[in-house]
């Protein structure tokens, strides 16, 4: 028996390892055949594009950057440019205004909005744009030369969904900088080249990602929280026939100072494996295929089960004998070979790329739970960062009015209320990001026994400020405004707030207000 499920288990190592060296060989083979140019009919035609940029404190390169788009050679009427200054602490505001020729779009609050809220939040207001062909998502720490955008209008020619190359210029680089710039070129020249000439898709970097507007009026959002956000919209654009196809053509540049390493983590792309693995995507191949270049392994991993397999093969009867062993680690020794001779990566650059599966693997180690339970004991406890606000509040049961506390209370920027009425307690279900939905899981608790907490977030004048902090403790009471008192400013509030003008939510319009005030 142990013997029959080691014979499977090898043998499907030994599979892995054969497919892996076909899939890249053809990689390498493809990244080196230079395409033909397909003809097409609208070649000449200049489209509309919107170029977005997220800017945050980047006033060291936001400007040059504007200087490089004005100076585009591509018709000044067919592009827009527009700036997310995300509560930028800089000049950048005013340096720009002084450049001119960008649309600038303020967001001023305590808290940035973070890259994915603020262009979400724009997005609604240009997807309404009607001659609008693709919009352009560029980060504020990019360089790009003369011909970026006339490249992105062929490149639309043939695709929905495009995802531009990044060079990184070292300055003042430390050796993992070096290791990972000499990795991110060796994935452009060969494993994204590859797949682009393959037509295969690619993940979505939303520092430089061109998506057309048909797409994202199919789709209606983007997702660029972060890589895992990134990876899995990757595969919902790949899902409804829009895969990301990478065009090395279009070049952005970036010193290693500004260059950000982000990675999916190996659990998440687990998780997103288990998820899309339906019957329905057997039909959809390029789906199909990106999904399982999930699995492709680390190069010490690799080279580790060929080891065991050739190990295997060689002491005991398999089905695969040790010469197919040999063959399969030849075979990826050649392609390797190849790639490094027409990258032109030799000594200190080889020596660079031949470190990062250790620092790759190191990092996927560290992430396991058996890793982070164990670190738990190694690393000294840290005292939690708890920070407790008690506020008085009125609850009803439709007769009576009871005076209570609620105990607003933060613990290592998770969020919690408590409900206290004499000596009883209720305690949310839950921890939560934000406050606002620790109040309302209290409130919801309440009303299914019958209780109404009067507060501000549960009263009908009562609308949330969208501000894309954390908490989102803060709204607006909108009585004046609704009794036509309004004088220009309508009064912010905290949700929490009670007043004698409570009205509860359900009541949510201004006939329903005036019915309700005039039946109390």
């Amino acid at each position: 028996m142990l013997n029959t499920i080691n014979l499977c288990i090898i043998t499907v190592l030994f599979l892995y390892c054969a497919i892996f060296a076909i899939y890249f060989a053809l990689i390498v083979i493809f990244s080196k055949i230079v395409p033909s140019k397909k003809k097409t009919t609208d070649t000449n035609e200049h489209k509309n594009l919107v170029v977005v940029i997220y800017s945050h404190n980047n006033e060291g390169t936001i400007v040059n950057l504007l200087e490089q788009l004005k100076k585009q050679n591509y018709p000044k009427g067919n592009y827009q440019i527009h700036i997310i200054l995300d509560n930028c602490t800089d000049d950048s505001s005013n340096k720009l205004e002084f450049v001119g020729s960008a649309k600038l779009w303020r967001l001023n609050d305590d808290i940035p909005f973070g890259r994915d809220k603020a262009i979400s939040w724009l997005l609604e207001n240009l997807l309404s744009f009607k001659k609008v062909d693709a919009y352009v998502f560029l980060n504020a720490n990019r360089i790009v030369k003369t011909d970026f955008l006339s490249c992105i209008n062929e490149a639309l020619n043939q695709h929905s969904v495009i995802v531009g190359s990044t060079e990184i210029f070292l300055e003042n680089a430390k050796y993992y900088d070096k290791v990972f710039s000499n990795v991110n070129e060796y994935n452009v020249n060969i494993m994204k080249s590859g797949r682009a000439k393959l037509g295969l898709a690619v993940p979505i970097d939303s520092d430089i990602t061109i998506i057309k507007h048909e797409v994202l009026e199919k789709v209606r959002c983007i997702d660029f929280k972060d890589a895992n956000a990134e990876l899995k919209y990757s595969f919902l654009l790949t899902s409804v026939n829009c895969p990301p196809i990478f065009v090395p053509e279009i070049k952005t540049y970036v010193s290693s100072a500004d260059y950000e390493i982000r990675r999916p983590d190996f659990a998440f792309k687990m998780s997103l494996f288990k998820n899309c693995l339906n019957p329905k995507i057997l039909t959809n191949f390029k789906f199909l295929e990106f999904l399982f270049s999930l699995f492709k392994p680390n190069p010490i991993v690799l080279i580790a089960i060929l080891i065991i397999v050739g190990t295997y093969s060689f002491n005991y009867y398999f089905l695969f004998d040790f010469p197919w062993s040999i063959f399969i680690a030849f075979v990826l020794a050649l392609a390797f070979g190849f790639s490094i001779y027409t990258t032109h990566l030799y000594a200190k650059p080889l020596l660079y790329l031949a470190s990062c599966p250790f620092y790759t693997l190191a990092d996927t180690i560290s992430k396991t739970k058996i890793c982070k339970f164990i670190s738990k004991f190694i690393k000294p406890k840290k005292k939690p960062v708890i920070e407790k606000v008690s506020v008085p509040v009125n609850v009803t049961n439709g007769r009576n009015v009871f005076p209570c506390f609620l105990d607003l209370i933060s613990e290592d920027g998770f969020k919690k209320a408590v409900f206290r009425y004499k000596n009883k307690k209720q305690e949310t279900t839950q921890e939560y990001v934000r406050m606002c939905d620790a109040v309302k899981d209290i409130t919801n608790t309440l009303e299914q026994h019958g209780f109404r907490m009067k507060i501000c977030q549960s009263c009908a004048y009562f609308s949330p400020k969208i501000d894309g902090t954390n908490n989102m403790v803060k709204g607006y009471c909108n009585k004046k405004a609704l009794e036509q008192e309004f004088d220009g400013i309508i009064p912010e509030t905290l949700l929490w707030s009670t007043c004698e003008y409570f009205i509860p939510q359900e009541v949510n319009n201004v006939i329903n207000i005036a019915n309700y005030i005039k039946n109390k």
